[in-house]
């Protein structure tokens, strides 16, 4: 009997990582494609997980990596643009990067692709180049022959170790007054353990195939709520003062040239799309509440969510 093989690109990330410890439960070999096998050391002591370090641009080396697969998962995505434009532009690490792995797929015969998109990602109308790219490399996925897809689009995720709240922790506890960008901004964050089961369920359920799936937590907020949230949940005192449209621009143009480009002019223009799901989509049940006073919030977070639940019932 031949080994059921599933491949990542993109398995040392947020959302990779914690997909990978349920591949490892499922499939004989899960083998996680990365330029940097350091960066995978604790998936590496599941003794069916294999690193294998490899430039995914490399259209031979892909292919070559993907051999044997029974499902690959793409979960590449970059916020921000590096210096590097032949890999860390938009389009290729996007669309270029998502041509070579669908080349690769059909080379090899793999049966089943997954594809981590983005909500409202839109090849044409997008408000970004992030959600352009996306969108053009959701296009490229449906127009391919020969491999059973599905796609995922979900908000922004959060759980232990994203770059969603424990960055704002970061900024509001270095900064008494906080000037915040498109304050009225709409999402809906959704919980990686959610996203996990999801895409889990979507390798075996033949319903799946062929579809793009919306991926929300249970309630929208505006940004503003999300970083106030933040803010009460780590108890931290800072002031968050939004921004009007004129300075929120001007703050994107100075931020993308600080190391780490904490915030973009294509940020901004991504935020002008609210990132929430269409109306009649399932959401997924997993409140904040549930996860987020775990990993950013202080001694007794317990005790402070109940007092927080019991005073918005007053």
């Amino acid at each position: 009997m031949s080994k059921r093989r599933v491949t990542l690109l993109g398995g040392s990330g947020f959302v990779g990582s914690q997909l990978t410890y349920r591949l490892a439960e499922e499939f004989d070999e899960v083998v996680v494609l990365t330029r940097r096998a350091q960066r995978v050391r604790a998936l590496r002591t599941m003794n069916n997980v294999v690193a294998v370090e490899i430039n995914v641009h490399d259209a031979d080396a892909l292919s070559a990596a993907l051999a044997g697969s029974t499902v690959v998962i793409n979960l590449v995505g970059i916020l921000n643009e590096s210096g590097n434009k032949d890999q860390g532009s938009f389009s290729n690490a996007h669309k270029g990067l998502t041509e070579k792995v669908l080349a690769a797929c059909a080379a090899n015969g793999v049966s089943r692709y997954l594809h981590m998109s983005a909500l409202h990602a839109d090849a044409e109308n997008g408000s970004s180049e992030y959600l352009r790219t996306k969108g053009g490399a959701e296009q490229q996925v449906r127009e391919s022959s020969g491999v059973a897809w599905t796609i995922f689009q979900p908000s922004i995720i959060f759980g232990e170790h994203d770059a969603f709240f424990n960055r704002f922790a970061g900024l509001l506890r270095s900064l008494p007054i906080f000037p915040l960008a498109v304050p009225d901004a709409k999402m809906a964050p959704v919980f990686v353990g959610d996203v996990c089961d999801v895409m889990m369920g979507s390798i075996k359920d033949p319903g799946a195939i062929g579809q793009a799936i919306e991926l929300c937590g249970p309630e929208d907020y505006t940004l503003r709520e999300l970083v106030q949230y933040t803010a009460d949940t780590a108890e931290i005192s800072s002031k968050i003062i939004g921004l009007p449209d004129w300075a929120a621009k001007l703050q994107a143009r100075v931020m993308e040239f600080v190391p780490g480009k904490p915030f973009t002019r294509d940020n901004y223009l991504s935020l002008q799309t609210d990132s929430i799901c269409n109306d009649g989509c399932p959401r997924q049940t997993t409140s904040l509440d549930a996860v987020v006073p775990r990993y950013i919030g202080t001694a007794d977070w317990a005790g402070r969510l109940q007092k927080r639940r019991t005073a918005a019932r007053r």
